[in-house]
């Protein structure tokens, strides 16, 4: 009856919203405006005499993300990604309705992010450093040698990595790390990022690939990066979970035995009290005696 009164309670707490919510909402507003806004911005072609190399934009979008873990990874987790966000709903660390949240922050976001670097760049410099292209600036494209298959796979493929990585950074076991998550996180996107890159973008992130589609009303592929990222993020969640994740029998036995070393330290500790307190009764009634007597 216990165990089914803490799955219920479980099952009723996933469905509720978390406390502090709202400032997480804005905080991840603000995280994914600045990831698009920096991030695109790294990738403009058209600010100096050569064109950006691969790695400029890819460190452009992950030392952002390092940026931004530091920034307002205490406050909301800084997901800026709604596959992220995925991931940490299964993992229990938000609940549903929080997460949907999350997600609709994290749209809300890449567009405000992606308008403002448009609101403050002139229409004939906001290119890549090839103005005569239609697909728009930071817009995620499939290579042209890419069939779809290939690119949903891409996009699977380095989303789950990335949720894998996320797992890693949320294991308690690794909670002895967390100083040096921001900079690990933002070269793990780096080294993905250059490496497929060329095939489809790599997005890993819906929201990522919505912002620049919506203000440059490209939406060619635009289901890819919505069914490739989310289906990694289910893959490389679950992936983590069955393969690397503590069991909960294990951490309930971990549990036990330290409870039990706990109750074993003290009921020592209040035997040696009981002893000093014995030993010390006995004493007195001994200088009490040897006075008597003396009498």
């Amino acid at each position: 009856m216990e165990n089914d009164t803490r799955s219920k309670d479980s099952q009723s707490s996933m469905w509720s919203v978390q406390k502090g919510t709202t400032t997480m909402f804005i905080a991840e507003v603000l995280g994914t405006a600045i990831l698009l806004f920096i991030g695109c911005m790294g990738s403009l072609g058209t600010m100096g005499p050569i064109l950006p190399p691969p790695l400029q934009t890819s460190m452009a979008f992950g030392m952002t993300v390092n940026l931004l873990i530091m920034m307002l990874g205490h406050i909301s987790g800084a997901h800026l990604n709604p596959a992220v966000t995925i991931g940490a709903v299964i993992l229990g660390i938000k609940t549903i309705p929080t997460g949907i949240l999350y997600a609709i922050a994290q749209f809300i976001g890449a567009t405000i992010g992606y308008g403002l670097l448009m609101t403050i760049t002139p229409p004939e410099l906001f290119n890549d450093g090839y103005s005569n292209s239609s697909v728009g600036h930071c817009v995620t494209v499939v290579h042209p040698g890419i069939n779809t298959t290939q690119a949903i796979l891409i996009e699977i493929l380095c989303t789950s990595f990335i949720l894998c990585a996320a797992c890693a950074t949320w294991d308690p076991r690794c909670a002895h790390t967390t100083d040096s998550t921001a900079i690990r996180f933002g070269f793990s996107v780096v080294g993905i990022s250059l490496a497929a890159s060329p095939y489809t973008g790599c997005s890993m992130n819906p929201a990522r690939t919505f912002g620049p589609a919506f203000w440059n009303g490209n939406w060619t592929d635009q289901w890819i990066y919505w069914f490739g990222p989310t289906a990694g993020a289910f893959l490389g969640t679950y992936t983590y979970v069955y393969l690397f994740a503590e069991k909960k029998a294990d951490v309930q036995d971990l549990q036990d035995h330290l409870r039990y070393i706990e109750m074993k330290s003290i009921k020592a500790s209040l035997q040696d009290i009981h002893a000093k307190e014995e030993k010390n009764f006995k004493e007195e009634n001994l200088v009490l005696v040897k006075g008597e007597e003396a009498a």
